[in-house]
């Protein structure tokens, strides 16, 4: 009875294993709307319904950046991962949020992490800042 039981724990512990989520690097670049690098860093936030955007990480001047993130058995981002411990909240599960570019002055294109699946070069695809017109 006892290795029957010893068995069924180390069956649940290869289990948990096996269906944990793998965490990983994400590659992002931003590039204004004209092809060129931003020149400025700009956040990289995670905005889903119904809570204010929260930053995840910067771009450096080039708009280059990393997103960290949780990836399921099926390469989707199952939570994004916010670079710093002041950032974190319990609710940056991906599935109807979307990771969008600020910079002041500019409007971003979107990436919805509920759609995007990770390929194995782990990029994400561009994000486009074009300028916000004065009216």
């Amino acid at each position: 009875m006892w290795t029957v039981r010893a068995a069924s724990v180390a069956v649940l512990a290869m289990a948990s294993t096996v269906f944990a989520n793998d965490v990983t690097y994400l590659n992002g670049q931003v590039r204004l709307q004209d092809g060129s690098a931003p020149g400025h860093a700009v956040e990289i936030k995670l905005a889903c319904p119904g809570t204010d955007p929260a930053r995840q990480t910067t771009t450096n001047k080039k708009g280059a950046y990393f997103l960290k993130v949780e990836r399921d058995e099926f390469n989707h981002v199952a939570r994004a991962l916010p670079s710093t411990s002041m950032d974190i909240r319990p609710d940056a599960m991906a599935g109807s949020c979307r990771l969008v570019g600020v910079l002041a002055g500019y409007q971003s294109s979107e990436i919805n992490l509920g759609t995007f699946t990770i390929g194995k070069d782990l990029k994400l695809p561009e994000l486009v800042l074009t300028p916000r017109s004065a009216h």
